[in-house]
């Protein structure tokens, strides 16, 4: 691996519009407005759970193509750890000046803030995404030397991961689906989890990460067409649908998730659809889609701590007003007002950072010449 990073390449835009949709996406996914008995939501609903497994790949596409440095990818894992301590400090002073009470003493609130904890009536459960990208980071250099060193290794791994996740998902539950046509007890393949060698909590995620890698090789090569890709959408999309029929007995919303919705080969499937799409769309012949990936693409991880303080805070204030026209298309105008108003805060809180800096460096500079 090298020592030093090369110089800084230019941003792949079409991983910022991917990570721009996936974003509004699980907005869309956690604000959930909707119509219970719309098959059109349920598909809505059932896509969200594609946006985070894109993530990862996204991030696995930038670790495994780019130059490493151990510095770099150490502030890499300290800014993902110290940044969610800070917002959960932001999340505490605003639902606190929300009038939510939570009593706790100070020994809650350090585990709270430094030791993943959580507080009542402080909603942080999304934040569980930052742990998992943390497993995955402080993983990540063992496995870019597997990738570089020795492929097959680096497949294998993949292989392990996929076979203790989400195929052990499809397995069971084809066992499950099998026994109720037969009327026979379903055997309980989870059972071989027992023997997964990577049977940390998060492992599922790092296959993501690793596929990313792959898939940025891939398409970089033009090996996947336009009706590939989107044939893996469509066939991933309804996978999933399938999975919650089978789950619910409905192919409508009806207020019930598709459990595990990220540990379906249908998921992998989907997420990796939208990913090679994303590289054959010509984002910079469209000032929209261009100036979408540039503003919210490039602002995902302050949406993501930004988007369930307000929607807390514009669900009772605003969003209630619109509640006798719930459905995808409302609930999709909400998400991409929740986003815009984000990217407004990230804007606005990157000028006074700069500003600070700025204002920090003269100061100590004309302190030197006054000296």
């Amino acid at each position: 691996m090298e020592a030093s990073a090369a110089k800084a390449s230019p941003r792949d835009l079409s991983l910022d519009f991917l990570k721009g949709i996936s974003i509004i996406l699980v907005i869309f996914f956690h604000n959930l407005q909707l119509n219970p008995d719309s098959v059109v939501d349920n598909v809505f609903v059932v896509w969200g759970n594609v946006a985070v497994p894109t993530f990862f790949l996204v991030s696995g596409a930038l670790f495994f193509t780019r130059p490493f440095c151990w510095k770099r990818h150490i502030r890499h894992i300290l800014h993902f750890y110290l940044g969610m301590a800070a917002w959960k400090a932001v999340y505490l002073g605003i639902y606190y000046f929300l009038g939510v009470p939570f009593p706790v003493s100070k020994r809650d609130i350090l585990t709270y803030l430094f030791l993943f904890g959580s507080v009542n009536g402080v909603a942080s459960g999304h934040l569980w995404f930052i742990t998992a990208m943390l497993t995955v980071l402080l993983a990540a250099p063992l496995l870019r030397l597997c990738m570089e060193q020795d492929k097959k290794l680096a497949i294998y791994i993949m292989v392990i991961c996929f076979l203790f996740n989400q195929l052990l998902a499809d397995l069971n539950l084809v066992s499950t689906t099998f026994a109720k046509l037969i009327g026979k007890g379903a055997w309980d393949l989870s059972a071989f989890g027992e023997i997964n060698p990577l049977s940390f909590r998060h492992s599922n995620y790092m296959f993501y990460y690793m596929l990313g890698g792959f898939l940025q090789k891939k398409k970089t090569e033009k090996t996947a067409s336009l009706k590939i890709s989107i044939s893996m959408i469509g066939i991933g999309l309804l996978g999933l649908v399938l999975l919650k029929y089978l789950q619910s007995g409905t192919f409508c919303w009806q207020n019930i998730h598709l459990a595990s919705g990220y540990y379906w080969t249908s998921t992998i499937m989907a997420a990796s659809g939208m990913f090679l799409l994303a590289h054959r769309i010509p984002l910079e012949r469209f000032r929209l889609l261009k100036g979408f990936s540039k503003t919210v693409g490039t602002s995902t991880l302050g949406i993501f701590y930004l988007h369930m303080p307000l929607i807390h805070l514009l669900t009772p204030r605003l969003f209630v007003r619109f509640a006798a026209y719930n459905g995808w298309a409302v609930n999709l105008a909400e998400s991409v007002l929740i986003a815009a108003i984000s990217c407004g805060i990230v804007w606005i809180g990157r000028k006074v950072i700069d500003f600070c800096f700025i204002l920090l460096y003269n100061t100590a500079c004309r302190f030197r010449n006054f000296r």
